[in-house]
């Protein structure tokens, strides 16, 4: 905790593994796993189209998500309106942002050095490294991550507070909220929104491919514990914590392991014990009571 970075990453994983734990409910009750999955390594294309246009801290941020959003918006108008399957729809926009991402890298290694190009541009930094990007680092975690984390963590917890009711209905019972006048198009895309902002936070700790998990491991663990929504979303947000703040203390103590791997081991391992203890719960329930 003496190295500036350390406090930054431990700060911004404080406030990831909050907003992902409690989203984490709704995207295992809703059924989005595959979603967030899809949205997530969408990310990839934001982060190449970035690096050709030279693009660094919040603006490749919000490059990130414009191509995290777009894939999410193309995914829910594709399925929504049964034109194909929600896992058909992330499977082809999945690829094609992760394509383009390859090929935006790819062409800024031919042009980085034409003239045109750095009379543009100008010349560009080397990109991060592909361990960093697919499986993220705590050196990246900078002041303004830190807080970045900390005011979008605030930010869309205020507004899942303010449609709380109707983001419950919408997400047990999609077509009677509709009947009861809830707006079930609005929550949807309210929800994308909401899951893109989290994962583009997260990239930095968790990478491309492992940000998933901050949105699955903490619900489904909460989902294990206990059926009663309160209680799944303190034990969501408890095992989020573990996960995130425990992985990254373990990659600050043992070098050359990437933070991502660190927290989705830290996760799975608290989803194993969750397993245990309602497999034990279970047998004691079941197990007869001695009569005389």
């Amino acid at each position: 905790m003496h190295f500036e970075f350390a406090r930054h990453a431990l700060v911004t994983a404080v406030a990831v593994g909050t907003l992902c734990s409690l989203l984490s409910v709704v995207v295992v009750l809703k059924r989005m796993a595959f979603v967030g999955h899809g949205v997530s390594h969408a990310g990839f294309g934001g982060i190449g189209t970035a690096i050709l246009l030279g693009l660094a801290g919040w603006s490749q941020n919000l490059l990130i998500m414009i191509f995290c959003l777009a894939t999410g918006i193309g995914v829910g108008v594709l399925s929504r309106r049964r034109r194909l399957e929600p896992d058909s729809a992330i499977g082809i926009l999945l690829v094609m942002a992760m394509a383009w991402g390859v090929f935006m890298t790819d062409l800024w290694r031919q042009i980085r050095f034409e003239p045109w190009y750095v009379e543009i541009f100008g010349v560009t930094p080397n990109p991060p490294s592909w361990e960093m990007m697919l499986f993220g680092s705590l050196f990246s975690a900078s002041a303004v991550d830190m807080w970045q984390a900390i005011i979008a963590t605030v930010v869309i917890l205020g507004i899942c507070v303010a449609f709380f009711k109707e983001i419950v209905f919408f997400t047990f019972d999609e077509k009677a909220s509709r009947v009861f006048g809830v707006r079930t198009g609005l929550i949807y895309y309210l929800l994308l929104v909401l899951l893109s902002v989290a994962i583009v936070l997260s990239i930095r700790m968790a990478g491309l491919l492992l940000v998933s998990a901050l949105l699955v491991i903490p619900g489904a663990t909460g989902l294990m514990i206990s059926r009663k929504l309160s209680q799944v979303l303190l034990w969501s947000w408890i095992s989020g914590m573990i996960g995130m703040v425990g992985g990254v203390l373990l990659a600050l103590q043992v070098d050359r392991i990437s933070s991502g791997p660190c927290i989705v081991g830290m996760l799975g391992l608290t989803f194993v014990l969750a397993w245990v203890v309602s497999k034990v719960r279970l047998r004691m329930s079941q197990k007869p009571l001695n009569t005389p």
